[in-house]
């Protein structure tokens, strides 16, 4: 829940929902805070007037929420700056300059004086600034720098340590072991349980932004225990074990005032920026992100080499910077651009660059330079070898003997992309897609000839433990098992099970876990799946660089990318398996709100509006729905609403999942009950009254046909003969609608799954069978920018545009969302006719009716093999559209 100057919102992981009339609350307003008490009721707190929801978590859905006004007796005065807080099962409120307690009497919720309840003499609770329950205990903060403790008709204030001025309380805040936490302006004022040993500590960079929002100022416990607080240009400072640090939140440089603070369940950091709205810091307390503006030569990260007991040594696009992670700074920069690092024991810096070789001492300005050239990889052997691997040979240098040149190693004149050694002195090379073993002694061996996946071209390795590598690059990521030099297994993980197609740089952990680095992230295999960390999660780039990932000391992972260098504290907090929590937010009939009663028959659409609680998940979640009698089978969207024309009469079930296809995970199931009633002419009265007149009819005609003998007798035949023609014309009629799609007119998805599965079957061995699946790209896009409506206008168009385009003998249907799966067979089926096909399709201004739209496709093409399956044939054609979008869209991909 949020309050703006424009009244409350609702957040449900997709959309904010505003609260107003159909909630009993007004049209707008300023919102100021809201609270649940603890017994249950949800408050919403107004500058002018409080509303309150009696047992919130009993309402079927957030928009069944309903708001009564508080009775106070009297106006409540205009305060856009009240300070809340929960209290003996009611709300203790600041009106300007005294307290109000909202409680509940046993007739319904009143406002009365707070100092009126206690039974105190006058009024002494004024001028009240901030305020925090402790059990029976209510601490109150002063303007003029007090602070008091009520819990009955005696206040109690207790001597505090000088302040300065301006002494104003603004906050106040509690540990687990009771200890208060009190913000002024700038100072922290922490207060024991015995307020004699009470001292006040100084926060950093806390100037003079907040002169006139000290009202805004707040303190909020971060899930690691720190204590987080604002502090000047838009900054947060964080209090951990009397040590303050200050941070900027990546990507916000604007200096505005920073209104609230508050952690989600799954640790982000949400934060409300006077004039921005509301802002979400993904991977807060998880990440460190360092780039340009801490220091860094650069923001685009190549690699990264710890120098032994000193600082990580950052290797950049336009030089390589020494980053202090005692202090979080830069110590020193070195502005000579190269691609590869590493740091020796002798504090020496080893960088390749387009122009040879360098070492670099981390103590002092000496330098010398070496005219080795197209180095891939500077790898620290055992003692003092560094290894250098280049494409026209590997070479040897001594880190204790800078004054000598690199020598080649005999046997090693091949190119080598990567290598890697292990502990027993062995160096393992990737030799132009052969891997090749040079053993301490000096011999060599070819471990692996060829990859069994022909496409397949390594970037990375990586060492796990003495029999046991890790191979990462275009195709996928392979797990190699050897005894010595033979290979005892080869496992390959393909794109799908890894979550990426090309993975740069890779990395074992000292868990065992493997981290593989692509320009969409990066997936982690712990033994059991893959997971997908992504900006979404506080990275500050999905585009990782090669052999860009290291394990600290600390069991931390530096990552670098394009668009900084992410430090991942704490790993495990992302690898934890979550399940997501879809919630079904809403339902609307028409234009009227549906809460699963009997609804009465009607035309209306009916419109279900979902979203998830699992913020951090929410960009990548996906979600499986159906409605029963509605849907043949389950459909897939991103989208947090879906919207059926009309319903069906009886009772349906609409049934929802979540799904998180970077995490591997599903949800629960979700549903919601829809039941509308059966039209008056289908009700079994009507049918009832409609055989009796039909009996009685038959019966007349009969003793008519009697009577009139062989002549109507002739005439009743024709008329049976007809009425039956009839009926077998529209039940075939019913059969061809039920498989068909009621928005396109093209077969639904059941339907073409069934005639691709019968084609497969009965084809003649000689027959070419194509399937082609289409994707609308960026169809979010133009429901978001076009609307909804315009979104099925493309729908309807492009069926049609499918069906005119099609031959006899070929097929196509609605797959599911903005997808389409085509059936071709013959000499028709080839890739040149998907393209000409595809490029029909586009061009939708004239039939949309929107000049500026603009629509294109992807396709994916699959030729089906001999004994090919439905099932094998769907996912090549759906993995050679993966490929065309994740090309660039606008194009048509043939599967291997």
């Amino acid at each position: 829940m949020v309050a703006t100057q424009h009244g409350f919102f609702l957040f449900d992981g997709r959309h904010f929902t505003p609260f107003g009339p159909r909630q009993g609350l007004p049209t707008g307003g300023v919102g100021v805070s809201a609270a649940l008490t603890s017994h249950g009721n949800l408050i919403l707190v107004y500058a002018d007037m409080i509303y309150v929801a009696h047992d919130p978590a009993g309402a079927a859905s957030p928009d069944r929420l309903y708001f009564q006004p508080v009775d106070s007796g009297h106006a409540l005065g205009h305060d856009g700056h009240r300070k809340i807080t929960p209290w003996r099962g009611g709300l203790v409120v600041t009106d300007r300059d005294r307290l109000l307690f909202v409680h509940d009497d046993g007739t319904g919720e009143h406002i009365t004086l707070l100092a009126r309840m206690l039974a105190m003499h006058g009024d002494p609770l004024t001028d009240v600034s901030a305020l925090r329950a402790d059990g029976d205990t209510l601490w109150i903060g002063t303007s003029d720098g007090r602070l008091c403790a009520v819990s009955g008709p005696t206040l109690r204030c207790p001597s505090l340590p000088p302040m300065a001025e301006p002494r104003r309380i603004d906050a106040i805040i509690q540990d687990h072991d009771g200890t208060l936490f009190i913000r002024t302006l700038h100072e922290l004022l922490v207060v024991p349980r015995d307020p004699v040993a009470a001292h006040v500590e100084t926060i950093p960079h806390a100037g003079s932004q907040y002169d006139n929002y000290q009202h805004l100022l707040t303190l909020s416990w971060s899930p690691q225990g720190a204590l987080i607080t604002q502090t000047d240009d838009s900054e947060l400072a964080i209090r951990t074990r009397e040590n303050w640090t200050t941070v900027t939140l990546a990507g916000e440089q604007s200096n505005s005032p920073l209104s609230a603070l508050l952690f989600d369940r799954q640790g982000a950091l949400w934060i409300g920026k006077m004039g921005y709205g509301l802002l979400r810091a993904g991977g807060f307390g998880i990440f460190e992100t360092f780039g340009r503006r801490d220091g860094l030569a650069s923001d685009v990260i190549w690699q990264m080499a710890r120098q032994p007991a000193g600082p990580i040594w950052v290797d950049t696009d336009t030089g390589i910077s020494a980053l202090d992670t005692r202090t979080n700074r830069v110590v020193r920069t070195i502005g000579q651009a190269g691609f590869h690092i590493a740091a020796d024991r002798h504090n020496g810096i080893w960088q390749a660059g387009s122009e040879g070789v360098s070492v670099h001492d981390a103590q002092s300005e000496w330098q010398r330079d070496y005219a080795i050239k197209r180095v891939n990889h500077v790898l620290i052997g055992t003692g003092d070898d560094i290894w250098l691997l280049s494409d026209h040979g590997a070479w040897l240098a001594d880190a204790a003997r800078r004054d000598q040149d690199p020598v080649a190693i005999p046997g090693l004149d091949h190119s080598y992309v990567t290598g890697q050694i292990d502990a027993a002195g062995t160096a393992w090379l990737l030799e132009r897609g052969r891997l090749v073993a040079r053993h301490p002694d000096g011999t060599i061996s070819v471990v692996l000839a060829k990859w069994p996946l022909a496409t397949f071209a390594p970037y990375a390795i990586a060492i796990q433990d003495e029999h046991r590598l890790w191979f990462s690059g275009q195709g996928g990521v392979y797990r190699l098992t050897h005894d010595g030099d033979r290979v005892d297994d080869l496992t390959f993980y393909d794109p799908m099970t890894v979550g990426n197609d090309i993975l740069y740089s890779l990395l074992v952990d000292r868990d065992g876990r493997i981290w593989a680095g692509s320009d969409r992230g990066v997936n982690v295999f712990d033994g059991r799946r893959w997971v997908t960390i992504t900006e979404a999660d506080g990275l500050a780039s999905n585009d990782l660089d090669q052999d860009s990932l290291l394990e600290d000391a600390d069991g931390s992972i530096w990552l670098g990318t394009s668009r900084g260098l992410s430090h991942l504290l704490r790993p495990e907090a992302l690898l934890t398996d979550i399940s997501p929590q879809p919630v079904i937010t809403g339902m609307e009939l028409g234009q009227n709100p549906y809460h699963g009663e009997h609804a009465a028959f009607s035309r209306a659409p009916l419109r279900v509006t979902f979203g998830t609680l699992d913020y951090r998940d929410a960009p990548r979640l996906r979600f499986r729905y159906r409605l029963e009698g509605a849907d043949e089978g389950w459909n897939e969207t991103t989208e947090g609403s879906v919207r059926y024309p009309s319903m069906p009469p009886g009772t349906h079930r609409f049934m929802l999942v979540a799904l998180d296809p970077d995490r591997h995970r599903q949800s629960a199931l979700v549903t919601a009950t829809v039941t509308m009633a059966y039209p008056w002419w289908d009700r079994w009265p009507v049918r009832c009254l409609e055989a009796a007149c039909l009996l009685l009819a038959l019966y007349m005609a009969w003793r008519i046909r009697v009577g009139l003998l062989l002549n109507q007798r002739r005439k009743l035949q024709e008329i049976v003969d007809s009425q039956t023609d009839q009926i077998r014309t529209a039940h075939q009629a019913l059969i061809e609608q039920s498989r068909l799609d009621s928005l396109t007119g093209l077969l639904n998805r059941g339907a073409i799954q069934s005639l691709l599965q019968s084609s497969l079957a009965d084809r003649p061995a000689d027959t070419v069978l194509m399937a082609v699946l289409i994707d609308v790209d960026h169809f979010k896009r133009i429901n978001d920018g076009w609307g909804h409506l315009t979104g099925d206008e493309v729908l309807v168009e492009i069926g049609s545009r499918l069906r005119q385009g099609l031959n006899v003998g070929d097929a196509a249907g609605r797959y599911g969302g903005e997808e389409f799966l085509i059936v071709l067979t013959g000499e028709t089926a080839t890739a040149s006719r998907v393209q000409a096909l595809c490029r029909s399709l586009g061009g939708m201004p004239a039939p949309v009716g929107k000049p500026d739209l603009v629509v294109t496709v992807s396709a994916g093409i699959a030729m089906a093999r001999r004994e090919e399956t439905w099932q094998s044939l769907i996912a090549r054609a759906d993995a050679a559209l993966y490929r065309a979008k994740a090309e660039g869209r606008n194009r048509v991909i043939e599967a291997p």
